[in-house]
């Protein structure tokens, strides 16, 4: 099925946000997403318009599990794991966002190596949306990067802020130089006051 930018960004919309605050939305609830809808919106399209199937998703920081949700309806990966380590209160109400959606949680430090241990790839696509500092950043990168498919795609969350010390911005510049990642498109809320921000990235054949 093919899916308008209008209607994967109402899609988010309808699903209910985190915090009409910080994520924008029209309602709070649902499946609590973090995620900006006019910045996930153009990053899914981008992903579909690329004709690359994800059979393996792997996202590092889920919470409440809202970005989950929406790739698992979009790309409908046949295997999801999750890396969080559930200090995030909206954690708990993961079961219900992720009902009857199969996937392997993983909880713990995503830079412990029993963590790291228990990962199997080859994935179409990762998601870093854990620990936003700069070392935390990079540490998820360099782990968890060579399970990444050739032709697979990186997104990283929080690419256009620095509140609470976030140091995404700073590694997604980092990234834009280094060899075997091709920058698909860097996606800034043009509707929201205060924007996330999102880098997409393609893993190139080596």
């Amino acid at each position: 099925m093919v899916h308008s930018l209008a209607e994967i960004e109402q899609f988010i919309v309808d699903a209910g946000s985190d915090s009409l605050e910080v994520f924008g939305g029209t309602y709070e609830g649902g499946i609590h997403i973090q995620q900006i809808p006019d910045e996930l919106a153009p990053c899914v399209v981008a992903v579909l318009d690329s004709g690359e199937d994800i059979p393996s998703y792997l996202e590092i920081g889920a919470a409440a599990g809202g970005t989950t949700y929406v790739m698992n309806h979009f790309f409908s990966p046949q295997s999801i794991v999750l890396i969080d380590d559930n200090i995030h209160p909206k954690h708990e109400l993961r079961p219900d966002t992720l009902k009857g959606i199969n996937r392997k949680e993983i909880i713990g430090n995503s830079r412990d190596q029993t963590v790291i241990d228990q990962v199997e790839g080859p994935f179409g696509l990762l998601v870093i949306d854990g620990d936003h500092s700069y070392q935390g950043v990079h540490a998820d990168i360099e782990n968890y990067l060579p399970f990444l498919r050739e032709g697979g795609f990186l997104m990283l969350h929080d690419t256009a802020t620095n509140i609470w010390g976030c140091d995404v911005p700073a590694v997604v510049e980092e990234l834009k130089q280094l060899p075997g990642l091709n920058v698909v498109g860097e996606f800034i809320s043009q509707k929201h006051p205060a924007p996330c921000g999102l880098a997409l990235f393609q893993k190139v054949t080596a």
